[in-house]
């Protein structure tokens, strides 16, 4: 079948007002849309890519502007499926740390299951990436997750996937749960050494990383380390290093992560070594939270050849 998308992104799109200053002093905020999924997905098509959306938006006031916004953005929407619910939302601003407020219960994102699979169009695709994140949304989401990965894997399809722990509404319990319910069939696992590694299995060191999730047939292993200020890359047993774009300790990160792994992905299914794509993403990232922040702030591949 012929390959019409390079990845598809399966996960919540969400809303998001934003500030560059801190809510209490903020009068205005901006309006505009995200979540971790669709920021990887943005950093991934501001590279070229071709990438579908898999998720679910609510018909609400918000419903034509998310759609016209993922429209500009490029994305192949036929599969975003519109559901009665609201849409979640999320708040970010600036003070001397991020300030995020999200309000994700009983939403739209929840109502992704497997009436959203579908083979063909899972088969026009190179890669499939998802996280622990959109998992988490409901047992019916993470089934779709599960039932995906499992059709990738046995089609030849990548797998990538980031357990993307975050422990204000998520348990280092079920997160585990997530990424072993589908381990077996992931092809690149992104992972923080802090958030992920260590706190979902306490394994502290790249080589124990390294070491467990190979044994479960994965492929390639990210590993980011701000202990490190980089990320370990590490493909057919051979581990390498690329430092993080900026020289400079930032204040505001947020976002970075899932930057990385869709500049990463771009790359990859691009035709670039692992250690090449890992530069490219980390630049990507770099710049990204040298500016503001936002989705709007994602450089292109054309702003990487300048800066």
């Amino acid at each position: 079948m012929e390959k019409t998308l390079d990845i598809i992104a399966i996960g919540e799109c969400l809303l998001e007002l934003s500030t560059n200053q801190s809510f209490e002093n903020s009068e205005t905020f901006n309006l505009s849309f995200g979540g971790d999924v669709i920021t990887s997905a943005v950093a991934a098509k501001k590279l070229g890519s071709r990438v579908g959306i898999i998720s679910s938006i609510g018909n609400d006031y918000f419903k034509n502007v998310l759609l016209d916004k993922l429209n500009q953005e490029g994305f192949d929407i036929s599969h975003i499926a519109i559901c009665n619910e609201k849409n979640g939302l999320y708040l970010s601003g600036r003070s001397d740390k991020n300030e995020l407020i999200t309000y994700r219960r009983k939403v739209a994102s929840n109502n992704l299951s497997l009436n959203d699979f579908n083979e063909d169009y899972i088969n026009s695709a190179r890669a499939i990436y998802s996280t622990g994140i959109t998992q988490s949304l409901s047992m019916q989401s993470n089934q779709l997750v599960k039932k995906v990965y499992e059709y990738a894997k046995a089609n030849d399809i990548i797998t990538a996937y980031d357990p993307n722990y975050t422990s204000s509404f998520m348990t280092t319990y079920d997160t585990k749960e997530y990424l072993e319910d589908i381990i077996e069939n992931i092809d690149v696992l992104f992972m923080s050494l802090k958030n992920d590694a260590e706190s979902l299995y306490e394994l502290t060191s790249i080589e124990k990383i390294v070491n467990y999730f190979t044994d479960y047939g994965v492929k390639l292993i990210v590993v980011k380390s701000h202990l490190d200020n980089g990320y370990f890359v590490n493909y057919n047993g051979n581990t390498e290093f690329c430092p993080f774009y900026n020289e400079h300790k930032a204040i505001h990160t947020m976002g970075a992560g899932d930057v990385f792994n869709g500049g990463f992905l771009s790359a990859i299914t691009n035709g670039y070594k692992p250690l090449e794509a890992a530069q490219i993403a980390a630049k990507q990232a770099g710049i990204y939270i040298d500016r503001m922040g936002q989705i709007k702030d994602i450089p292109t591949s054309e702003e990487l050849l300048r800066l």
